[in-house]
């Protein structure tokens, strides 16, 4: 006959270890419900950022304008509202265009014509006063262009 098994010839349980197929679907589902909550104010903090960096991108351009124009005996900044794309042209050159719609997935609320901002050759801008608003979604952030070219953020 064989040797009775006693406790102390059974091996210890080791306890399991891992996650059940259950447990699972429960994390995943409780993830799930709390990405359908933020979305929506994640979503909505990126359009808020996008039109505040789109807005000081332009401010900078404005700023470089009156800059250009001391330096230079004058210059323009030209706004192309319809596509969002804007560039300064200075001493017989222009510069670089900026593509806010590409960059930042802005539009510029207005016209939709081209609006030339000019400054003298003492940085001081000949033109009317004017409101640029910046949007993306349901954000918006823009600038307040007065008549002597000095360009307010809001």
């Amino acid at each position: 006959m064989g040797v009775p098994l006693t406790r102390a010839h059974i091996p210890p349980m080791r306890p399991r270890t891992g996650t059940s197929f259950l447990e699972l679907i429960v994390v995943l589902a409780l993830l799930g419900v709390l990405l359908g909550l933020t979305a929506p104010a994640t979503l909505r903090w990126r359009d808020g950022l996008a039109v505040r960096a789109a807005r000081d991108d332009l401010a900078a351009a404005f700023a470089l304008a009156r800059a250009s124009a001391a330096a230079s005996g004058g210059a323009v900044l030209v706004l192309d509202s319809g596509a969002a794309v804007f560039w300064v042209a200075a001493g017989g050159s222009e510069g670089r265009a900026t593509d806010l719609a590409a960059l930042y997935g802005v539009r510029i609320d207005g016209s939709g014509a081209r609006i030339e901002f000019a400054y003298d050759a003492l940085g001081i801008g000949r033109l009317a006063s004017r409101t640029l608003r910046l949007r993306r979604g349901d954000a918006e952030a823009g600038l307040t262009v007065s008549a002597y070219g000095r360009v307010r953020r809001w």
